[in-house]
């Protein structure tokens, strides 16, 4: 799980391949998404997976969102955007199944932690 701050705390990564435009993408993505939640969620934000699923032709990002309430009990709210499979460079497609998610939060987490 990725810590909020870590997401929000991003700064884009720079180059011109597939990979990083893929993660610029994500990360944009979720910093739209974040303080959304974070006005309609009740109780505190605590951190972040990514994932990501094959829709037929199309790719799904998928973010789960973890929160606890006011009795400390765990949510979890899943927003999902859709990509065109050019838009997800190859390494992921390979794993990424039909209607089964493929967890890349490690991999955020390391593109985070290098930009």
């Amino acid at each position: 799980m990725i810590a909020i701050a870590l997401i929000l705390g991003a700064v884009a990564l720079v180059g011109t391949t597939l990979i990083v435009k893929y993660w610029n993408k994500v990360i944009t993505f979720l910093k739209n998404v974040i303080p959304k939640l974070k006005s309609k969620i009740q109780g505190m934000l605590m951190g972040s997976a990514v994932f990501i699923r094959r829709i037929g032709r199309k790719f799904q990002n998928r973010t789960k969102h973890y929160s606890k309430d006011e009795m400390m009990r765990w949510k979890e709210t899943t927003v999902v955007y859709e990509m065109n499979e050019e838009d997800v460079p190859e390494e992921y497609r390979q794993y990424a199944k039909e209607n089964e998610d493929y967890d890349v939060t490690d991999e955020l987490e390391m593109q985070l932690k290098q930009a």
